[in-house]
C-alpha cells in the first residue's frame, strides 16, 4: 500500500485529487491584487469596472474566486455570476431569468422578463437585509450593444427601488474595441456606467510571484480536506518528509518557462498552462518519490513540453493585436 505520512492510501485518492482533475482554486498575487481593487469598488458601490486579459491568462478562474470571496465578505449583498453568450440570438434579460431559474415560457415578452428579474433581485436583496446587487459578467466582450443597454435599464430600474447595482466585468481584449465603439456612437453613458475603469490582468509577471504560487502547493493547499497533507506532500511524501519543496526549485522551473517566453517576457505566458506545468511535475514525479529525490532540468523540460505552452505562445504571438 502506497501511503503518505498522514496514514492514508494515496492511490485510492489519486484520481479525485484536485491536481489530477485540475479542479482547485489558487489565489495568485495578481488575483489578490484584483480582489483588493474589486472589493473596494463593491464596498463603495461603484456602478462598474472591468478586467481584461489575453486568452488563457486565468481570467475565468479569477472571476470565480472574486465571486466567492466577495460573497463571503459581504453577505448582505446579492451576487449573481453570469457568463455571456456570444450567440447573435442571445438576449441578456432572458439569459439572466434562465440563470436564476425563473424562465417558464419562450413567448414571454421583454417587459415581462425584465419585470420578473427586477422582482427577483428585489426579493434577494431584501432577504439579505441589504440594498446592493452585484452582477459579475464573465466574457463580457461577447455582450451585444442591446445587452449593454439592458444592463443600463436594470440599473435604472433597481435605482428607482432604492437598490444600488455594481457590474464587474471580466473579458478578453476585444472589450477595449467595444469601449471604443461606444465612444464612437456617443454612448458615453454606457462607458461611464460600466466600462470607465479598465484593469489589465497580466497573470504571473515575476519570479517572486511564481514562487508564491509554488508555496501554495507546498504549504497551503491540502488534500484530502482537513488531512494536513499538502499537494506537494501527497505526490512526494518521502521527499517531502526529507524537506523537499517545490519552491526550492523556483529558479529552475521559472527558467524553463522563460525559455518559452523569450524576449517577450512573462506577460505572454498563459496562467492556465503554467498551472499545467506544475501539475505535470507533481504527477510525473510521484513514481520517483524517495528521500533523496531532486527536481531535474529534464523533469521540468518534459513538463513544459507536455503543457503545450510553447505552441500556445507561438500561436498568440501570430494573432493580431486588439489594442
Amino acid at each position: 500500500m502506497n501511503t503518505t505520512n498522514n496514514g492514508f492510501d494515496r492511490e485510492l485518492y489519486l484520481e479525485s485529487h484536485p491536481v489530477v482533475s485540475t479542479l482547485y482554486t489558487l489565489i495568485t498575487p495578481m488575483i489578490a491584487k484584483v480582489y483588493s481593487i474589486f472589493r473596494e469598488r463593491v464596498f463603495s458601490r461603484h456602478t462598474g469596472t472591468f478586467l481584461y486579459a489575453k486568452p488563457r491568462m486565468g481570467k475565468t478562474r479569477c472571476a470565480r474566486i472574486v465571486r466567492d470571496l466577495l460573497a463571503a465578505e459581504f453577505p448582505k449583498k446579492y451576487f449573481l455570476y453570469h457568463t455571456a453568450d456570444g450567440n447573435k440570438s442571445a438576449k441578456l434579460i432572458r439569459d439572466l431569468v434562465v440563470e436564476v431559474g425563473l424562465f417558464k415560457n419562450q413567448k414571454e415578452s421583454y417587459s415581462a422578463l425584465m419585470e420578473k428579474f427586477i422582482v427577483h433581485v428585489r426579493a434577494e436583496v431584501e432577504s439579505r437585509g441589504g440594498g446592493h446587487f452585484v452582477i459579475i459578467i464573465d466574457e463580457n466582450q461577447l455582450l451585444s450593444t442591446d445587452s449593454w443597454n439592458e444592463l443600463l435599464v436594470i440599473h435604472n430600474r433597481l435605482e428607482m427601488h432604492g437598490i444600488s447595482m455594481t457590474t464587474l466585468g471580466f473579458g478578453q481584449e476585444e472589450i477595449l474595441q467595444r469601449r471604443h465603439f461606444f465612444f464612437g456612437l456617443g454612448a458615453t453613458n454606457l462607458v461611464a456606467r460600466f466600462l470607465c475603469e479598465p484593469i489589465r490582468f497580466n497573470g504571473c509577471m515575476s519570479e517572486a510571484d511564481f514562487e508564491s504560487m509554488l508555496n501554495e502547493y507546498d504549504a497551503n493547499k491540502e488534500f484530502p480536506l482537513d488531512s494536513g497533507c499538502s499537494y506537494t506532500e501527497f505526490f512526494l511524501p518521502e521527499a517531502f518528509a526529507a524537506s523537499f519543496r517545490l519552491a526550492q526549485y523556483n529558479k529552475l522551473i521559472w527558467s524553463g518557462l522563460m525559455s518559452v517566453a523569450g524576449e517577450s517576457g512573462p506577460g505572454v505566458l498563459p496562467m492556465e498552462h503554467m498551472f499545467r506545468v506544475i501539475e505535470r511535475i507533481l504527477i510525473r514525479s510521484r513514481h520517483m518519490d524517495c528521500s533523496v529525490f531532486k527536481l531535474t532540468e529534464g523533469i521540468v523540460k518534459e513538463a513544459v513540453d507536455s503543457s503545450l505552452i510553447a505552441e500556445f505562445v507561438s500561436f498568440m504571438q501570430q494573432a493580431p493585436s486588439n489594442q
